[in-house]
């Protein structure tokens, strides 16, 4: 059995060759990173002498994503937190992740059923007008791609027991 390659036609198949290598990357990478936007980032002014504070923000993606942690070099470690209310029985619980649905902007403030960040161990102590690099890291719900997102937390005098900007999740 003899194959021949005269009965192909080279400019069709050099075509779509071609077309095929130059849209297999865009396919491989479509919307594997989507566009996260975090806004209103701020965190209390610890009390003197204490090493934890308390931050807060809000955070919108373009497609279904999960937060999955957060970083600052300011502190040993920094969690997130969802406030609960059972009754009079207030619980405040670590979670691993807090899912962020495509155009919805999920609000971390004070309140049952919110989530907040919690920094200890922080290295120094934040004064009012400070500011504090963060990195967010999210994970696509798809595709399970990772990435880094750089934001500035202002830092912000504690005003009271709750300041209306938590109870309202503006700054």
């Amino acid at each position: 059995m003899t194959l021949s390659f005269n009965r192909l036609r080279p400019g069709r198949f050099t075509l779509g060759l071609a077309g095929c290598f130059l849209l297999l990357p865009a396919l491989c990478w479509a919307d594997t990173a989507g566009k996260v936007d975090i806004t209103n980032a701020w965190l209390r002014s610890p009390p003197h002498g204490h090493s934890t504070t308390l931050g807060f923000m809000t955070v919108q993606a373009d497609q279904d994503m999960k937060l999955i942690g957060i970083r600052t070099a300011q502190a040993k470690s920094v969690s997130m937190l969802l406030m609960t209310r059972n009754d009079s029985v207030v619980r405040m619980d670590p979670v691993d992740a807090v899912a962020l649905p495509a155009g919805s902007p999920v609000t971390f403030k004070m309140g049952p059923g919110s989530h907040f960040m919690q920094l200890k161990q922080i290295g120094g102590h934040l004064h009012g007008g400070d500011t504090v690099p963060m990195i967010a890291i999210v994970e696509n719900a798809r595709t399970g791609a990772k990435q880094s997102v750089r934001f500035t937390a202002n830092v912000v005098e504690k005003q009271g027991h709750h300041s209306s900007t938590e109870e309202h999740g503006e700054h």
